[in-house]
């Protein structure tokens, strides 16, 4: 199997995996509670996520929910929470943003590699 092959077929497992992180999270603070409003940021596939979750969180009725490319966001509109989706973790969009907008809002990161600039950029 090539890389993208291989890449593709544990795609299944690893959205199950993040499931059950996320589960496993719930109550704690770390994600968005419901009704807060929420801002998810990204850049590349990951502001397609973004998008994606925001529809979702949105229409479930989980609260006011809005996707932006990181180099897009609004400064001055305000959320309770801003997350930050990057797959590498060192994204400068995304890592200018969460400074921009520490101390005005809960942020949350999801990355794949959490041995990063990410982890301390934001506040969960």
């Amino acid at each position: 199997m090539t890389f993208v092959q291989t890449e593709l077929a544990s795609q299944p497992a690893s959205w199950s995996r993040a499931a059950e992180l996320a589960d496993g999270l719930r109550g704690s603070g770390q994600l968005p509670e419901a009704g807060e409003r929420t801002a998810v940021v990204g850049c590349g596939t990951s502001y397609y996520m973004a998008q994606a979750y925001a529809a979702l969180r949105e229409g479930a009725g989980q609260g006011e929910t809005d996707a932006f490319a990181a180099s897009e966001f609004p400064a001055g509109r305000r959320y309770d929470r801003v997350v930050a989706l990057t797959r590498s973790g060192t994204t400068t969009e995304v890592l200018d943003l969460l400074a921009t907008v520490r101390g005005s809002a809960r942020t949350t990161a999801i990355t794949a590699d959490p041995e990063t600039p990410i982890r301390s950029a934001a506040d969960d």
